[in-house]
Parts: structure tokens; sequence; C-alpha cells
């Protein structure tokens, strides 16, 4: 593990003990549970970790997590922090700083993260089904215009629109509306679960036994649960996942203006 990865698994450690605690099932997802189910840990050039509960669990940690914790490391959502502009939780060690070129000029925790996703049910019907992606959308765009990214021509006129009637001071109340729609539809009733939070969009719907309860596997030095069917669930995200991308594209896709794993966040907000 390189320092950076440390510091993010010190804090998957502290996660898995609060959801051990709580009674709660959680999984190592994205290239998270790549990285277990191939190299035993991280992929050696990844540069996060991502976990996953069901709404149900989600809402109980994010609701209880923190009294569990030490004061230095702050569960960080859109209602914690008012200025964080997505629809997922972060635990944030608040005495380190990574701060991503995408949200530099947000004034929010920008301590070293680990992400925590909701999976959420789906609804049954097309018809609903193309309500709420078409709802999604619109939230998103909304959402977009607190941060920096590469996007189209009519991406950034939107965006900048929405900056001028002050809308990325407000995705605190934007993305509460967006959690209450994708969280309409309970997991026990939904054959199909939604990582909504994560960029991947539609490969990250899959059947819910692809979930199952869970199996256990090895991280780093740290046994932790995986999807049931993890093969099943990497081959829908990243296709042939067993062989190495090519060496152009063994690169971490997160990048920050500032990283100091040394001291807090704090000293560098204007």
């Amino acid at each position: 593990m390189n320092n950076l990865q440390q510091k993010e698994f010190d804090l998957l450690k502290l996660f898995v003990e609060v959801c051990e605690k709580l009674g709660l099932r959680y999984y190592l997802v994205c290239g998270t549970a790549l990285g277990a189910a191939k190299y035993g840990g991280f992929i050696p050039w990844d540069d996060d970790v991502d976990v996953a509960l069901s709404r149900e669990d989600y809402s109980i940690f994010c609701e209880k997590a923190q009294q569990f914790l030490p004061e230095w490391i702050f569960l960080q959502t859109y209602k914690t922090d008012q200025r964080y502009p997505c629809v997922f939780a972060k635990l944030r060690n608040s005495n380190t700083t990574y701060i991503e070129k995408t949200c530099k000029n947000i004034s929010m925790n920008h301590g070293v993260y680990i992400d925590i996703f909701p999976l959420d049910g789906y609804p049954k019907t097309a018809k609903l089904q193309k309500k709420l992606e078409r709802k999604k959308l619109i939230y998103k765009l909304q959402i977009s215009s607190a941060y920096e990214s590469n996007c189209s021509f009519k991406i950034k006129i939107l965006r900048r629109f929405f900056r001028m009637i002050g809308v990325h001071k407000r995705t605190h109340r934007i993305l509460a509306k967006y959690e209450k729609l994708i969280s309409a539809y309970p997991t026990e009733t939904s054959e199909v679960w939604c990582n909504h939070g994560n960029w991947q969009g539609r490969l990250e719907y899959a059947p819910r036994k692809q979930y199952g309860n869970g199996v256990l596997m090895k991280f780093e030095d740290l046994e932790v649960h995986v999807p049931e069917r993890y093969d099943e669930y990497l081959t829908q995200k990243y296709g042939d996942w067993k062989s190495d991308p090519p060496e152009d594209d063994q690169v971490g896709h997160h990048y920050f203006s500032i990283m100091d794993l040394n001291n807090s966040y704090t000293q560098y907000m204007k």
C-alpha cells in the first residue's frame, strides 16, 4: 500500500467496525471489490475505496455511526455538510487533506475519504423507470453546478445558468428531493438494486441476487464482504475483469489539487 491507500484502509477498518457493532450488512463494491477478488487488496494503481449498504442499512449507518467514530473522523452527507454536493456519503479523516479539482472551490470537509453508497430498489414498470430516470437527470444537472468537470458546451451553459440563480448554494435542498426520489422503492421487494451515486450509470443496476448475503474475502489483512455473486457483478461492470487493462489505463481516476496526508484541510481553506 502507498501512503494514501493506507489512510483509506484505516477508514475502511473503522467503517467495518461500526457496521459490525450496528449489525449492518455491507459490501465492497466497484474497484474495491475488484481489488479484493483479483489482488487480495488494493488494485496497485487505485486511489479510492468504495463500499455500499442497502438503503435501509445505509440510513441506520448515517443516523448512528458518528457516535462510534473518533472526533477527527467525519461522516459527510448533504445533511452534515450542506455544501457537499453528492447523494451518497463519505467517511473523512479531518486531520488530512485531499482537495479534488472538481470540488476545490467548495467550502466543505476535504479530508482523505472513502465512499459509502446506498443501494436502492428500482421500479418494476418501464413507465415508472423512465419517469425516475428523467427526474434524476434534472437533479444531477442542478447539482453539477456546484463543482467543476469536463462536459459538453450545452451542459456548461446550463451550469452557468444554474450558478447565476444560485442553485449551487442550495444543493442540500436539491439532494433531499433527489434522495427521496431514488429511495422510494424498498430493496426488500425489488429484484434490482441500484447504486445511483456512482458515475457508471446503469452498469450499477444489478439483480439483487448478485449482492445476496455477501461472501467473505481478504482485503489486505482485513476480512470483508463482497457481493455474493462477485464474478457476475464484476463481469457486468468491467467485462473481462481477470485480465489487466492496457498499461496506459492503469491510473487512478481521482485528480487532486492538494494532497497532504499529515495536515488538516483547514490549513488550505480560503
